[in-house]
């Protein structure tokens, strides 16, 4: 076949010497393919770069542990660029292509075609190019084909905004230089191109909620993360709005122009904290790529690395979605990488952790320390890795909280009175159950009398939540007790509880420390036994003191499709034992608990409430048992109807909201994605630190992690930073235990609230967080001394003075009002004699304090050492 015609029709042609021309067509070759014949596989080296000329093929990432491929995209357009992956270093194929039905394809060997790109710069401007704006559609379709996470960090934030003229900080050309170079995009680029790019920068502060790009808008220039943190939104064709990353990482690219100048961005980058951003404007790049038509090729390059990249998260995080199992598709991620990725790397130990909740959390920590101190290539893997498992990390962080809460209880002394150890499991739970979505209907039904007999179907125990000790909690029973009872009523609810079988030893120990009432054998338990009246005797009891009673009438447990089981006649007895002081029956039906937290919601809903008496006449045997089949029955439909508000509301979060609902699906998770990665750094750096005496802990937001010679300016009083980056009071809450107990200091200083008044909280929001968090810290370290520091003003926030001087007002009152605490004013320190900021003792950013203005810090610090560092 004459190729001639074929390769005219490309525009990147036009204009090109005959010479160039006959190069080209001489090189190039056509290749057939049936429907069925394989192109190329993944893995396989790159010989050639095809483009089709008509039919279509289909793409697809094979996966060995299934020993099954999917099929992740097609292309059917003409002229549109395939296997371009093997375009660039180590020259792999990143899929594997299949022809559907008869087609062609042009083909280039890519050594060949590389050699005369590089003899003729305009032209490879032209050709790659082309080859960048013709892939942007296949990312385009496999965005359009994924889901949502539950892990929505668009939620961290209450509202965006547009990006306009936004404050320019002061940068050194050096830093600039640095930044750049730390960036995995120019890694390419000479040290001249990198200088020439840091001349033309400038340095961006975008606060909370700016909408730094907008997808759809023309992109207007090269935007590099410096510090601080965005997401990344997508609005697929069907309107569906996706966050397909976060990104902390210094040097990441976040948006780019090229060539074309009408093209568009991508998506929407939205900073979710103070960030600073260097931005390049799009026509200095483009009089650099006059300049310099070399740099010019490399630049478009660095753009098809930039989507090949972005393909590969997208493609493996739709690929998660449809085969159900991140762990799949990271491995795939590190297989793709494997030829460049050293053996050594600890990402390669990913595939074993990943298997069990136990090692999870192992696994996220070489992610993380990957992420923050890994090479070039194993700081990109991670990110991409991180973005695949971001609902394994939530399910993870579940995992962490229902280790803590059997810790916490084991930890209790024998004697501690079972009201106690009840309020602190109900806690511990409250905050665990808040790591993974749910949704409770039905919060109407509930009776006022607080000594109502709860029954609900029970459901089996999910391996993914088993403790490394064997230990499996009945999550069913613990959500409608921290979730339900104890919100509604104030009181943790006792249960019925069946003892242990012999490989259960640990069990019963556990719940013995609630005062649960215990039976042996809920299949042996029959009337008029010492055990039936003991149970009964025990029940009345809980029920006449106004104490919630939990019950399963089954007395086994099943999976959500075979719930309920046969319905024993025990716990209606006992409502129909209690005469005139008969309790109201609460039935709560209950889906979901059965299966791994990450990929389900769990849900309840109650159903009206009734009396026994209203129904059967339980000393009436016959009507009794059938009244037991009947009710069975309508159970099932009552767990059906929990079913199908499970898929309602993944397929309509919004419906959560609903009034009579309780869920937090549409406000998941905001905190452990915002600032894992930095409590995860601040873990690294402490994680083998010793200390003479108990320390003097500094905590906080990046004010603290800023200073960097706090440890050393107090050195001789064992001082220990443990700010992290962009900490709101709500985050320092959060994380008060995981951060600070670990070092048992002796005493706290405690900055925070800054960035709280700059996502616009108002004096009583900040106090009420302060007030949270001061008794978390009576509650885990009663008496010890509290230094509460103003919060600063600075030049970025001159406009929030007045709420930021009320606040300090307030905070100081609050000192005031407790034993052991001092407010310390360190803002009027950075004031002049008129009152006014003194904006040299900040960094560029205009944010946050410089050498200077840290100095003053330490004066004033020292100036009250007694309190802060003496007093025991």
């Amino acid at each position: 076949m004459d190729v001639t015609k074929q390769i005219q029709a490309f525009p990147f042609m036009s204009d090109i010497d005959a010479e160039l021309s006959s190069s080209l067509i001489d090189l190039a070759s056509v290749t057939s393919l049936k429907a069925g014949d394989v192109l190329a596989k993944q893995f396989e080296i790159g010989h050639s770069l095809y483009f089709l000329i008509e039919g279509e093929i289909t793409i697809s990432v094979p996966l060995r542990e299934q020993s099954k491929s999917y099929n992740v995209g097609s292309i059917n357009k003409a002229l549109a660029p395939i296997g371009w992956s093997a375009f660039r270093h180590p020259s792999r194929y990143a899929t594997t292509f299949t022809a559907t039905k008869s087609t062609r394809l042009l083909a280039w060997p890519i050594i060949k075609l590389q050699k005369l790109l590089d003899d003729n710069l305009e032209f490879a401007t032209k050709f790659l190019q082309f080859v960048y704006q013709e892939s942007l559609p296949v990312l385009t379709n496999i965005q359009n084909q994924t889901h949502t996470f539950f892990s929505n960090e668009s939620l961290a934030f209450e509202e965006t905004r547009p990006f306009v003229n936004p404050s320019e900080q002061v940068h050194s050309l050096k830093d600039a230089m640095a930044l750049l170079n730390y960036a995995p995009f120019c890694e390419t680029f000479t040290q001249a191109e990198i200088h020439n790019l840091a001349k033309k920068a400038s340095v961006l502060l975008a606060h909370q909620g700016d909408i730094v790009c907008q997808q759809d808008q023309i992109a207007d220039g090269l935007y590099f993360l410096a510090k601080g943190k965005v997401i990344v939104n997508y609005q697929t064709d069907s309107g569906e709005l996706i966050t397909t990353r976060s990104i902390s990482r210094s040097g990441t690219v976040l948006g780019w122009t090229s060539l074309d100048t009408n093209l568009k961005n991508r998506t929407s980058i939205i900073s979710s904290r103070d960030s600073s951003i260097i931005f390049i404007k799009k026509q200095d790049l483009l009089d650099m790529f006059s300049e310099n038509r070399k740099f010019s090729v490399k630049y478009q390059h660095r753009l098809i690395w930039l989507i090949s990249t972005h393909l590969l998260a997208a493609r493996m995080r739709y690929l998660s979605q449809i085969a159900k199992d991140e762990v799949l598709a990271v491995n795939n991620v590190i297989e793709q990488n494997a030829a460049l990725l050293p053996v050594s790397s600890p990402l390669y130990k990913l595939s074993e952790l990943l298997k069990s909740a136990i090692t999870t959390d192992e696994a996220f920590g070489i992610l993380y320390k990957c992420l923050h101190f890994g090479s070039v290539l194993e700081r990109t893997i991670s990110g991409m890795c991180l973005d695949i498992l971001k609902d394994l990390q939530r399910e993870n962080a579940f995992y962490r909280h229902l280790q803590t809460a059997y810790d916490n209880i084991n930890k209790l002394p024998k004697e501690t009175p079972a009201l106690d150890a009840r309020r602190l499991g109900t806690e511990q739970f409250e905050q665990a159950f808040e790591k993974v979505p749910y949704v409770i209907k039905g919060l109407e039904n509930l009776p006022k009398k607080t000594g109502s007999l709860f029954i609900y179907n029970h459901l089996l125990g999910s391996s993914t939540n088993r403790l490394p000790n064997g230990f499996r909690f009945s999550m069913d029973a613990q959500f409608i007790n921290a979730m339900i009872i104890d919100k509604e009523y104030g009181v943790s609810g006792q249960r019925v509880i069946r003892r242990s079988v012999e490989s259960e030893f640990w069990r019963d120990d556990y719940y013995e420390r609630f005062g649960n009432i215990f039976v042996d054998s809920w299949e042996k338990l029959t009337k008029d036994t010492p055990e039936y009246d003991n149970l009964i005797n025990q029940a009345q009891q809980t029920l006449s003191q106004n104490f919630p009673l939990m019950i399963s009438p089954e007395g086994n447990s099943f999976s959500t499709q075979q719930s309920p089981g046969a319905f024993l006649p025990h716990a209606f007895e006992l409502a129909g034992s209690m005469g005139n002081e008969e309790p109201w029956i609460v039935p709560i039906a209950v889906a979901n608990f059965d299966k791994r937290a990450d990929h389900n919601i769990y849900t309840a809903i109650i159903k009206p409430a009734f009396k026994l008496s209203d129904r059967v006449d339980y000393r009436d045997k016959k009507a009794f048992a059938q009244f037991l089949l009947d009710y069975q029955e309508e159970y099932k439909g009552y767990v059906n109807e929990a079913l199908a508000l499970s898929r309602e509301i993944r397929k309509y979060p919004i419906f959560s909201g609903k009034s009579g609902y309780r869920s937090n699906v549409l406000s998941l998770n905001h905190l452990d994605i915002e600032f894992e990665s930095d409590v995860r750094e601040l873990e690294f750096r402490h994680a083998y630190k010793e200390y003479k005496e108990q320390p003097v802990a500094f905590y906080g937001s990046s004010t603290i992690r800023l200073w960097d010679d706090l440890e050393d300016k107090f050195r001789d009083k064992s001082a220990i930073n443990l700010g992290f980056g962009g900490a709101t009071l709500e985050a320092c809450v959060y994380y008060f235990e995981r951060i600070i107990l670990p070092h048992n200091p002796r005493s706290l200083v405690l900055y925070a609230g800054d960035n709280d008044i700059g996502n616009h909280k108002n004096c009583n929001k900040v106090i009420q967080l302060y007030i949270e968090l001061l008794q978390k810290i009576d509650r885990h370290l009663p008496g010890i001394p509290v230094t509460l520091i103003s919060i600063k003003c600075s030049p970025t926030r001159l406009e929030m003075s007045k709420v930021i001087n009320e606040t300090n007002q307030q905070i100081a009152r609050l000192a005031k009002t407790r034993p052991n605490t001092q407010y310390l004013d360190l803002l009027s320190p950075l004031l002049d004699k008129q009152g006014e900021l003194k904006e040299n003792l900040f960094e560029g950013d205009k944010l946050h304090l410089n050498k200077k203005g840290y100095d003053i810090w330490t004066k004033n610090l020292l100036e009250s050492s007694d309190f802060i560092f003496e007093n025991q």
